[in-house]
């Protein structure tokens, strides 16, 4: 559900949907910013962070950003370490190694089975009929009967 939040880099308000917390003409910017860093890294693969930035008037923390997104990487030479947010092996690219990544989606995997078996017992308890407490668990008789007396 969209909502109102203020850009990150501009400070307008505008309509938050999903992704990075910046207005529309801000990701502009930054689509712009990234093609200039992917051209430059296609003359000079291989720079550093700092030449790129310097070179292309992007700031360093946005270009660490689009590492950590995956649309750039660092090559394997490289003296730029990027490291595994989980296990801190090093990496080329984005926030976690490739087991990591899999442990990750397994578990994600499960718990939405987990998930969804709950939810049919919910669906089942609700098909039951009659009056049934939210949390399914029911209060002790002395509350009943001090309800009945008022």
């Amino acid at each position: 559900m969209p909502e109102l939040k203020n850009c990150r880099r501009c400070k307008r308000i505008f309509m938050y949907a999903i992704g990075p917390q910046i207005c529309e003409a801000c990701k502009k910017l930054e689509e712009e910013e990234f093609e200039r860093v992917r051209q430059f890294l296609k003359e000079f693969p291989g720079a550093t962070i700092q030449e790129v930035s310097k070179e292309t008037n992007v700031s360093t923390q946005l270009i660490y950003r689009f590492l950590k997104e995956g649309r750039i990487e660092v090559a394997d030479n490289s003296p730029i370490a990027l490291q595994c947010e989980s296990c801190g092996v090093r990496i080329n690219s984005g926030r976690f190694c490739v087991n990591c990544s899999k442990r990750i989606a397994n578990e994600m995997i499960n718990a939405g089975r987990s998930l969804k078996e709950s939810l049919k017992d919910y669906d089942e308890k609700e098909n039951e009929g009659g009056l049934r407490y939210l949390h399914g668990v029911r209060k002790d008789e002395s509350i009943r009967r001090d309800f009945k007396r008022k």
